[in-house]
């Protein structure tokens, strides 16, 4: 897991001082080694954390013996063994043991063609001198964040979006906002920043050297897979899981688990530890509101797997002070206020482990949300709202109380979108709700409605998890790894019939049956309480999330600037009081003040 930037730009010399400006800003991506290429119209600036051959050997930029090939590259390739022997059988040579120099080498022997061939996390620069050609290419699944900018002949990818800052000035980009109150997370290309996307996870962008025009291509679409016949089984479901968990466990430097106590982290800690003698390492966080915590889960597991476990605890202040923190490193505002524990839990697990495993994803590939649980009924609503006449209001009354509530919208775009959404609304009629946009596409290329609810989770809502997981993660430069996101296996869980995989009235049940194989039935056939938090606690306490309040009222409020001004002091006034339950509404209002407040224009460097 690395960092890095490339930017191109016909006749350009880059700075010095641009470049150890942004090698700073990658540093804690990649504090183990760094590296440079600076030449006419090209740098490439490179950050290193070692988990996979960590000698000097295998230190970035990479480039190829005959100098014609210069490579970067952020990620972990899985199947880059298998791709090794078939390079050797072709007569291919290697200096190094890790997977770094397969990609490079890869390249050379199958071109363009090498992207399709990789299985695992990956964002990757190539700079070829010999075709006289830059291509960016992201990991299909998005599991690696990578930001491209583009003005006139420059072209810049990084891993994340601040070096990009030292190029253009960063500013706010008002398309984000709506859908950032709305859903938390700006989906498809939106970076929340002016002049600057976020690739599309199977995109490819070349940039050809001497005319600075740059062409983009889909070299994998993860959704075909929701296209083919439904003919894969349970079992062999279960087979792709268990063979996923051994792929993600290669590392030269250990790993360490990541463990909730929920149904997934405990499946990959049981998983794990069987297919090891050594004693491994285990991290949670311990929320202060026992309500919240899921330390009597975990404690059995801890025990009966001998794990050397380390409890975090967060309470509201810890929150308070670690928000700022965790928004910067996130680049925006965080997705969940899971987000800052996460923060704080991965400063831990980097004193000890450079990889922990994490159980992120189950849910968007097995159906996880109560979504999946209800899929019917949402159906029902929004055929009720597509047939209802749209000039007629519609009645506060049962079908039609729920239906409302979206009324006119994508039902299985807006499914994530829980809490009081009208009242939301209600406090920012101007820009609410946002315009139609990469959940609506996704929801639009299938007809069967829990294929469209896949589309919209494995897509937008399952990309605001890896983007949290590897900002959160690399902060305190660990390197978060995601078993259950991976192609083979969405392969084989995309291909299996509904009536298997999400037959509603029930969440993941092909995940669970196996789970009960190794975790028993008590600990997985039990209420969800996932990464929840004790926002209206913490939101009374003035020495916690309560401290934020007051940037609300106060008259220069960036949010204020958006919102319905009696309205917003309303909520304030009620939640004060303890008369409002809206306290989830108020935190993504704090969230989205204190990012609005940090973004500055002024980082551009000469």
């Amino acid at each position: 897991m690395c960092g890095f930037a490339c930017l191109i730009e016909p006749g350009r010399s880059f700075s010095t001082a641009l470049l150890a400006q942004i090698d700073r800003d990658l540093f804690h991506r990649g504090p183990d080694s760094g590296g440079q290429i600076d030449e006419a119209g090209a740098a490439m600036i490179f950050r290193r954390l070692s988990i996979m051959d960590p000698t000097p050997g295998s230190d970035q930029p990479m480039t190829d013996p005959d100098h014609d090939v210069t490579m970067v590259y952020n990620g972990e390739i899985y199947n880059f063994r298998t791709l090794r022997t078939e390079l050797e059988q072709a007569g291919i040579r290697f200096r190094t043991q890790g997977d770094s120099e397969v990609i490079l080498r890869g390249y050379a022997h199958w071109g363009e063609g090498v992207f399709e061939r990789l299985e695992g996390m990956f964002t990757i620069g190539i700079l070829d001198r010999r075709k006289g050609r830059f291509l960016a290419a992201r990991d299909p699944l998005g599991i690696k964040p990578l930001y491209l900018l583009r003005r006139g002949k420059l072209t810049a990818v990084a891993s994340e979006i601040r070096p990009l800052t030292r190029l253009v000035p960063a500013e706010i980009d008002p398309v984000a906002l709506p859908e950032l109150l709305t859903f938390h997370w700006a989906a498809g290309r939106i970076s929340n920043y002016k002049n600057i996307e976020r690739m599309p996870g199977g995109t490819l962008v070349s940039v050809d050297l001497q005319t600075g025009e740059a062409t983009e291509r889909r070299f994998c679409d993860p959704l075909d897979t929701l296209t083919v016949p439904r003919t894969m089984t349970a079992e062999q479901a279960h087979e792709a899981i268990e063979a996923s968990l051994q792929a993600h466990l290669m590392s030269d430097v250990g790993y360490a688990l990541q463990l909730s106590g929920g149904v997934d982290s405990s499946l990959l800690t049981a998983l794990a530890c069987s297919s090891t003698d050594t004693r491994l390492s285990s991290y949670a966080v311990q929320v202060s509101d026992s309500q919240f915590d899921e330390g009597r889960y975990r404690a059995p597991l801890v025990d009966r797997f001998g794990l050397d476990h380390l409890e975090d605890p967060m309470d509201g202040i810890r929150f308070a002070d670690r928000l700022p923190q965790a928004i910067a490193s996130m680049e925006g505002p965080v997705p969940h206020g899971g987000c800052v524990a996460l923060h704080a839990l991965c400063d831990k697990i980097g004193r000890d482990h450079k990889v922990v495993l994490t159980g992120e994803g189950a849910d968007e590939m097995f159906g996880g949300y109560l979504r999946y649980q209800v899929s019917a009924k949402l159906r029902r609503h929004e055929m009720i709202d597509r047939a209802y006449p749209g000039f007629l209001p519609m009645p506060d009354i049962w079908p039609f109380k729920s239906t409302r509530r979206l009324r006119s919208l994508d039902h299985a775009a807006y499914s994530s979108v829980y809490g009081d959404y009208e009242g939301i609304r209600a406090l920012f009629p101007e820009i609410l709700p946002p315009a139609p946009g990469a959940r609506e596409a996704a929801s639009a290329r299938f007809a069967e409605f829990r294929d469209r609810l896949f589309a919209v989770d494995q897509t937008a809502y399952l990309e605001s998890l890896l983007v949290r997981q590897d900002k959160m993660s690399m902060a305190g430069s660990v390197e978060a790894r995601v078993p259950f996101v991976h192609m083979p296996l969405l392969k084989v869980v995309n291909a299996m019939p509904h009536a298997v995989r999400a037959p509603g009235g029930v969440t993941k049940p092909v995940l669970k049956s196996l789970a009960e194989h190794h975790l028993g039935r008590d600990l997985v056939h039990r209420r969800k309480v996932g990464l929840l938090l004790p926002y209206d606690q913490w939101i009374q306490d003035g020495t916690a999330l309560g401290r934020f309040l007051t940037l609300l009222e106060e008259p220069g409020a960036k949010i204020r600037d958006l919102a319905d001004g009696k309205r917003l002091d309303a909520t304030l006034a009620a939640v004060r009081s303890g008369k409002s339950g809206r306290v989830e509404d108020l935190f993504k209002l704090i969230n989205l003040e204190l990012w609005m407040r940090s973004v500055r224009s002024d980082t551009v460097a000469a």
